[in-house]
């Protein structure tokens, strides 16, 4: 191996693309032997000519290199660079008002979630939402889990194992949304706010020291409609759901927002 290959693979150069640099110099630099026959003899007393050793290089033809239109490259380069358009300054404060009366508008919904965890596992159910404070995701089967919010803490609940973990709410990204008002300025540090082709995205960390973030994702017209939301944990792993088929108005009884033993609404003649 030459000194510059083992140079690039200390580098961490893949191996194979040392040798492969390796070989190709070997070859430029061999010799070709060619054996010349044997002078003939000369008369008695005849010099002989002086041979010739000016090397003569093979002619090497021009490069000329492919003429690149620059006007059209910075064009393309600034298309693939469009992106989601940040909010900033009163744009900014205006989404945040759009989002806040969206949610404070809300009495109760329902439809249809998908669900994709760190592991890029996929779930659904059905999920529904009373305000203030109550929310409840049925999962569909083979799933065993439901996820429960009673206004004060929010339980898991897992059916095959017949366990159920509780938390305050009020430690959960949910008691941003679930709140008596919903005031995303006050209650929550607004990472960034950001529109893109008709949506509407707004991240937020919560103010009270818990980690990670959630990211709200809306169908922006003449009024909103929430799409998705992504979580964010303090370990960096990411759950993301997607919605639709929501209908609003449709009321819950708040006792269908207790944790306990019930039939499965997905179990056939249930």
């Amino acid at each position: 191996m030459t000194k510059g290959c083992a140079a690039r693979a200390a580098a961490g150069l893949p191996v194979a693309l040392c040798l492969t640099m390796g070989f190709a110099f070997a070859q430029g630099s061999s010799t070709t032997v060619t054996k010349t026959p044997a002078p003939q003899a000369l008369p008695a007393g005849t010099a002989r000519p002086p041979i010739d050793q000016t090397v003569i290089p093979a002619p090497v033809e021009d490069f000329v290199p492919e003429k690149v239109d620059e006007g059209s490259s910075w064009q393309v380069a600034v298309e693939q660079a469009k992106g989601p358009t940040p909010l900033v300054g009163q744009q900014q404060a205006a989404a945040v008002r759009k989002i806040n009366a969206y949610f404070n508008g809300m009495t109760s919904l329902e439809g249809n979630f998908s669900q994709t965890d760190a592991n890029n596992k996929r779930t659904n159910g059905r999920f529904y939402v009373l305000r203030p404070g109550k929310i409840r995701f049925d999962y569909a089967p083979p799933s065993p889990l439901r996820i429960v919010a009673d206004g004060h803490s929010l339980g898991i609940q897992d059916k095959n194992l017949k366990t159920v973990e509780k938390y305050p709410i009020k430690s959960t990204p949910f008691r941003l949304l679930l709140a008596k008002t919903v005031d995303l300025g006050r209650d929550a540090k607004i990472v960034g706010v950001e529109k893109d082709d008709g949506r509407l995205a707004i991240t937020l960390e919560d103010r009270k020291g818990t980690s990670g973030h959630i990211r709200l994702l809306f169908k922006s017209g003449a009024s909103l409609e929430l799409q998705e939301w992504t979580i964010t944990d303090a370990q960096g792993l990411i759950t993301r759901v997607t919605v639709d088929s929501l209908v609003r108005g449709r009321k819950k009884s708040p006792s269908f927002f207790k944790i306990k033993e019930e039939t499965n609404p997905f179990r056939m003649g249930g």
